[in-house]
């Protein structure tokens, strides 16, 4: 009884469904004794019955006796059109609830992968952040997920999800950005510590994107990596580009550039397949240039390995490594004929 009484006093959709059932069993009953047999078949019934109801009243159906008209009048319209005004706004409430919890962060996106997953708020970095993963289509197709843990409310409802955390650096509370899943975690959090417990509760996780992490120190870099040698880090590089710049005049706008996917050649990366036993760089450089109009700048062998920028034509490029590259657009992997690859 105290179930019963809950469930009738929230009026769930279990409640009300068996609320309509039985007013309309009871009208159809009483329209019965009423002698009405044209409304009393089922499939005239539930026509009728969803047409009164919903006050369309089209009037090709009607009781005629005085006795339906009253049955009609003292029952089935007060009741009907109560129980449908019921129905309209409880999925009103749970449209607008739904859109509050999304909003306010509480939403889980279990489901979904190959996404990015950004971590932590830093207001207008975070938003830049957004809108140049959203300038690369390769970034946003499959969706961003915002995870913080201020008090706030989606600032972009249109174009990314949220999720709100009570900690970042509860490792299980990831699971509703669904971060094993994701194609790419970025971290960065108000502090180095923050980022840091952070960085540790995702890589908890094991997922099985690229984990990019901001620091301000390079020393705590040292750290993470020291236990996550594949985690690549971002250090503030605002001194060299500084002094790149006045040393070699024009040198911050072509950084600028090389970062940006907005317009002009820009910096991306490719990863050579699998099958290719080695690769002669010499000869993949002209394939490069010449079939595909893109520059080469160096390769990366593995996992925590340092960039060869420039290397020389008889470097030889094994499986599985990341070939970085100038173009103004990104290059389709299909469009690169692998015949340099040699046994």
């Amino acid at each position: 009884m105290r179930a019963f009484h809950r469930h009738l006093a929230l009026m769930s959709w279990g409640v009300l469904l068996g609320v309509v059932l039985l007013h309309s069993l009871v009208s159809w009953e009483l329209m019965q004794l009423a002698g009405e047999e044209k409304l009393v078949e089922p499939t005239a019934w539930f026509y009728y019955y969803i047409v009164t109801a919903t006050t369309i009243g089209y009037g090709d159906l009607s009781p005629q006796s005085d006795q339906g008209r009253w049955v009609a009048i003292l029952w089935l319209l007060p009741g009907g059109v109560t129980l449908f005004a019921m129905f309209i706004g409880k999925a009103t409430t749970g449209l607008i609830d739904t859109w509050r919890r999304r909003a306010m962060g509480k939403h889980s996106y279990t489901a979904m992968g190959g996404h990015t997953v950004v971590v932590g708020w830093m207001g207008r970095d975070t938003l830049r952040t957004i809108d140049l993963l959203r300038q690369d289509s390769c970034t946003d197709d499959e969706g961003i997920v915002l995870v913080a843990t201020e008090e706030m409310e989606n600032p972009r409802p249109e174009e990314i999800r949220f999720v709100r955390l009570e900690s970042l650096a509860d490792p299980s509370a990831y699971a509703r950005a669904s971060v094993t899943a994701a194609a790419r975690v970025i971290v960065n959090a108000a502090s180095d510590e923050q980022t840091l417990a952070a960085a540790f509760a995702v890589l908890a996780n094991k997922p099985r994107g690229h984990v990019v992490v901001t620091f301000d120190r390079s020393d705590t870099c040292a750290v993470l990596k020291a236990h996550y040698p594949q985690v690549e880090c971002v250090l503030p590089l605002h001194v060299e580009v500084m002094v790149r710049a006045a040393q070699d005049a024009g040198s911050a706008a072509v950084a600028a550039e090389l970062l940006s996917v907005a317009g002009g050649a820009t910096q991306f990366s490719l990863r050579v397949p699998s099958e290719c036993a080695g690769l002669n760089y010499g000869k993949l450089f002209n394939l490069f240039k010449h079939e595909l109009g893109v520059t080469l700048l160096g390769y990366t062998a593995g996992i925590g390995a340092e960039p060869r920028l420039n290397p020389p034509d008889t470097d030889r490029v094994a499986a599985n490594a990341t070939l970085y590259y100038i173009a103004d657009q990104r290059v389709d992997p299909a469009r690169v004929k692998w015949g340099v690859c040699t046994s």
